[in-house]
């Protein structure tokens, strides 16, 4: 599996980037995990419309989703011109009037994703856990041919994830707050809370991503490194991860 981060952002994308979206690829799949503000120009810079396989949405907070309706006419005018044949499917959660929109004509079709429903895609076997966050939000745990990789959505601390991301190649988890800001968000992590995550779930690699706007990201490996010896990353336009 091939992760390329398409926006790392949360609330807001800085000047050029995005908010939350990400590809996975195999040899068999071109899936786009969340589609944030900015998202859908970067994706058409790795592959065409027609290309993509599924759309998977963690929550209905624009800074996970607002580029759907844009992905929704790219859909449409792809078909209109017969490079794409099937609509699009936008797998999300039932629990906001929001998923009603995921289906748009016949260009796209919302497919409901439940915590007790695991599906699979050509061998891509999907898996899903509600986590504590202001609305809804389902992270989510890919298994391909051996490799697993977890997606958190928007989580607070209060979620236990340990054994849905245990032994993960790569956890992608939502890193807002520095780790003297605790308490500050419930439905948010910290960077000792995301590494004691990963400490507990034993992840091999982890992912550092939803990003503050106030403060030095660039500091936040280290704060993980204090309680987290795995392999830590932080999240940026263009940069790929292969597990």
């Amino acid at each position: 599996m091939k992760i390329t981060v398409l926006g790392c952002w949360g609330a807001y994308p800085e000047p050029g980037e995005a908010t939350a979206g990400y590809l996975l690829q195999t040899d068999k799949h071109n899936i786009l995990l969340d589609c944030g503000s900015g998202v859908l120009s970067g994706l058409l810079c790795y592959l065409g419309i027609e290309d993509l396989d599924a759309v998977f949405i963690s929550h209905f907070h624009n800074d996970h989703c607002t580029d759907v309706g844009c992905l929704q006419y790219a859909t449409k005018f792809s078909m209109l011109f017969n490079k794409r044949l099937n609509p699009l499917a936008i797998y999300a959660n039932n629990k906001s009037d929001s998923f009603i929109n995921m289906t748009y004509k016949k260009y796209t079709v919302g497919k409901e994703i439940t915590a007790d429903k695991e599906i699979e895609i050509n061998g891509l076997k999907i898996s899903f856990k509600p986590t504590i966050h202001d609305v809804y939000n389902l992270a989510m745990r890919f298994e391909y041919e051996g490799k697993v990789l977890v997606y958190t959505g928007d989580m607070g601390p209060k979620t236990d994830l340990n054994s849905f991301c245990s032994q993960a190649d790569l956890l992608i988890c939502e890193t807002s707050l520095f780790e003297e800001e605790g308490n500050m968000f419930p439905g948010h992590m910290t960077t000792k809370e995301t590494a004691l995550l990963a400490k507990n779930a034993q992840v091999k690699n982890l992912m550092l991503t939803h990003f503050p706007h106030a403060g030095d990201i660039g500091k936040m490996p280290s704060e993980v490194l204090k309680y987290y010896n795995g392999g830590v990353f932080l999240a940026k336009m263009g940069y790929e991860h292969i597990i």
